[in-house]
């Protein structure tokens, strides 16, 4: 009796309140971060590790809610709003010994002082600007004289000028007369591409603007290194002045149309550097110099002071050099090296330092085929492979305090990582935590070398923090939470050259064979979309959620050139961009049509930046797979844009003209037969609107009618207005509805 009343009780009950149902709408998923909010990241552990402080943003109502600082206890307890400012004061560092030996500067004068005695005086009415240095042994000073190096033995008072200004200066940016090699080869290019090419094109003349991300001469003030032995400049030759590039914005506060400064076209000269050695007691000259033009970063000196290495690399892209110093002798060696017939790169690209010991340097390198850990001896011998695999080991950091290697690795699955420890001798790994492949994921080890805090995701759900697997934060908003959020799989797509690409998959519920399919193309190049993790592109993962709701399946493939796999599929795209990448885009629509029985007319792509230029090159060279692409943002012609990302790939426009020719897609749109959109933010600093314009007039010579363009005046390449999302999505999905969809409309000849 008792358990019927009390059932009817609880029946008569009100339910709670449900969720806010998500509404699956355009409107709705391109309110972005106010519905998703900000990753926690800035991790910091208290002294005593009892603690963590963290950056925060959860939605807040606004378009782009403000970042705030929390409180965590190490068992997840306690969240609150602070910034550590009460924590007890971490333990003092051990003192520094005061050295024995100190150069001074005083009225232009050099004083030496020898521990407690009274500073000597070096020189006289000498005139010196710059601070001096002291070598470590207190028997020779060196110092910087209206760009000269002198240095004075101490002992005899003697003073030797070291180098002139005139062989420590960078020497100064070539003279230009007429056009750059670049500018020719665009002048060259523009009046053969297009019938109509205004005067004003050709003969106008913007500022003259360095081409180098250098500074002319050498580094100011004198450097010496850790024992005092030696003086150390760090030499850039400027690169040859010449046009620059503006960005126009016409939506301004002044209402007039301003300009905006962007970078220099592929192709421009660009700026070399070298170090420069010299032994002040004994005047040796050292320079570190690539064998052809390049760059070379800066020193890592061991411990002790005695060995350094540095990094040099070929402006071309495809010799990298690791140079070893041995200060005892001023003997300078190459140590490791480097070649990649397209070029050198990967996720560890640069890395170098010492051990605690000064024992061994490690570095990473891709000479395996996958970006591996590596370290060797001071003089290069005893290489070790520390993670030998085919697997990539990726943002390596020293725990000095318990003697090992802490990284970032993708061991056993390209599509998930986690955090490896490793001595640094090497041996067996031990994983710490797992993590994700996303921008968002970090991570901090607390002091005691255990307790470790996370920031991971998956693929359905934003990056939270959690504390040795207690989660902290829940960041989403609850509307948010409340949709239909699938963790797509990840399928692999046979390629025609026998590959298996990786891809995810969005299958509708109630899938009919026959209905229409669209492929997302990631941006980047470079980048990793199929993972175990919030993608980047977390608009376009609700926005295929939305086509896949109205009956549409969705591929978003890796493609060759995605970041993840290795430096084989990195490179795959060498000389052809639209080669191997468009492929596997094509070989994607055929096993669509194959396993679900997509309709062969029924296909449409879309993408932003590289991948807007991946969609333009589908629609214009495999016209017959792809009824409708939406461009976004995209690259017309690779001479446009700029040499840090180019080069490595299609190296100079004046040197492979093919090469820029066959990737591309301004010299293809004559095989458009499908509907294309273009979509493009007008002030985009990334890739400039001219690219669309100069495609549209492309089109219009061409005359061709099955195109439209979107131009939004106040966007970059990224676009923070909701606004602006929201119509840019709206007409890529009116595009397929009325190409692909179920109401779409036939146009003759598909």
């Amino acid at each position: 009796m008792s358990l019927f009343i009390a059932a009817v009780v609880l029946a008569g009950q009100a339910a709670p309140n449900p969720p806010p149902k998500f509404p699956l709408t355009v409107e709705s998923i391109m309110r972005g971060y106010s519905l998703v909010g900000h990753a926690p990241r800035e991790l910091r552990w208290s002294p005593d590790g009892a603690e963590l402080t963290f950056s925060w943003a959860k939605p807040d109502g606004s378009v782009d809610p403000p970042y705030k600082q929390y409180v965590v206890r190490l068992g997840g307890s306690g969240l609150k709003l602070g910034d550590g400012s009460d924590w007890p004061k971490a333990p003092s560092a051990v003192p520094q010994a005061k050295p024995q030996f100190e150069a001074s500067l005083s009225a232009g004068d050099v004083y030496l002082r020898d521990g407690a005695a009274l500073p000597k005086r070096l020189t006289n009415n000498s005139g010196i600007e710059d601070p001096p240095k002291v070598s470590k042994d207190g028997s020779t000073v060196a110092y910087m004289k209206a760009g000269a190096l002198y240095s004075i033995d101490v002992a005899s008072g003697k003073t030797t000028l070291l180098a002139d200004a005139a062989s420590l200066a960078g020497g100064a940016a070539p003279a230009t007369s007429g056009s750059t090699p670049s500018e020719t080869a665009l002048l060259k290019e523009e009046t053969g591409l297009f019938k109509h090419v205004p005067e004003t094109s050709r003969g106008s003349s913007l500022p003259a603007t360095g081409r180098g991300r250098f500074r002319d001469g050498a580094q100011p003030g004198l450097n010496l290194d850790p024992t005092g032995a030696h003086a150390i400049f760090n030499q850039f030759q400027a690169a040859q002045s010449g046009r620059g590039t503006e960005v126009p914005a016409y939506v301004t506060r002044s209402g007039y149309t301003e300009s905006i400064g962007s970078y220099p076209k592929v192709g421009e000269p660009e700026s070399t550097s070298k170090l420069i050695l010299i032994n002040i007691k004994s005047g040796t000259r050292i320079e570190i110099a690539t064998p052809r033009p390049g760059r070379v970063s800066g020193l890592r000196w061991s411990p002790d002071g005695i060995h350094a290495v540095t990094w040099g690399q070929a402006l071309d892209h495809k010799d990298a050099w690791i140079y070893g110093f041995d200060a005892t002798t001023d003997q300078l060696s190459v140590l490791w090296d480097e070649h990649d017939d397209a070029w050198i790169g990967g996720p560890g690209r640069g890395l170098l330092g010492w051990l605690p010991d000064g024992s061994r340097y490690y570095f990473e390198s891709e000479n395996t085929g996958f970006a591996n850990l590596m370290s060797a001896e001071p003089n290069g011998g005893n290489v070790k492979d520390l993670t030998p695999g085919p697997y990539e080991v990726e943002r390596v950091q020293l725990d000095n305090e318990h003697s090992r290697f802490v990284f970032v690795s993708s061991e056993g699955s390209p599509f998930k990582r986690h955090i490896d420890a490793l001595s640094f001798d090497g041996g067996s790994k031990t994983k710490l935590a797992d993590l994700s492949a996303d921008e968002d994921a970090s991570f901090s080890i607390a002091p005691n070398g255990n307790d470790i805090a996370v920031v991971r995701s998956t693929s359905s759900a934003p990056a939270e923090l959690f504390v040795n697997d207690v989660r902290i934060t829940s960041t989403p908003s609850e509307e948010w939470k409340a949709g239909p959020w699938i963790d797509p799989p990840v399928v692999m797509i046979p390629a025609r050259d026998g590959t298996s690409v990786p891809a995810r998959l969005y299958e509708p519920k109630r899938w009919h064979r026959g209905g229409p399919a669209v492929i997302f193309v990631h941006g980047a190049g470079y980048l990793q979309n199929v993972y175990d993790g919030w993608s980047h592109y977390f608009r376009e993962y609700m926005f295929n959620h939305l086509l896949m709701d109205r009956g549409y399946a969705v591929l978003d493939i890796d493609y060759r050139g995605s970041a993840g796999y290795g430096k084989a599929w990195r490179t795959a795209i060498y000389r052809h961009m639209g080669g191997k990448d468009l492929d596997d885009q094509v070989d994607g629509a055929a096993w669509l049509v194959k396993k679900l029985g997509v309709a062969k007319d029924r296909i449409g792509i879309y993408g932003g930046s590289y991948g807007g230029f991946l969609t333009l090159m589908a629609m214009f060279t495999t016209p017959d797979v792809f009824a409708a692409g939406a461009a976004l943002r995209p690259v017309s012609d690779w001479a446009n844009y700029n040499g840090g990302y180019t080069s490595d790939i299609l190296n100079l426009p004046q040197d492979d003209p093919e090469a820029y020719r066959i990737s591309s897609p301004i010299f293809h749109a004559e095989g458009l037969k499908g509907t294309l959109l273009i979509c493009h933010g007008m002030v985009d600093t990334n890739v400039h609107f001219q690219d669309t314009a100069r495609l549209v007039e492309r089109l219009i010579e061409l005359h061709k009618t099955n195109w439209e363009v979107a131009p939004f005046p106040i966007e970059d390449h990224d676009f923070k207005q909701p606004d602006s999302w929201i119509d840019e999505y709206s007409r890529i999905l009116a595009l397929f509805e009325r190409t692909i969809g179920p109401h779409r409309m036939r146009t003759s000849g598909r």
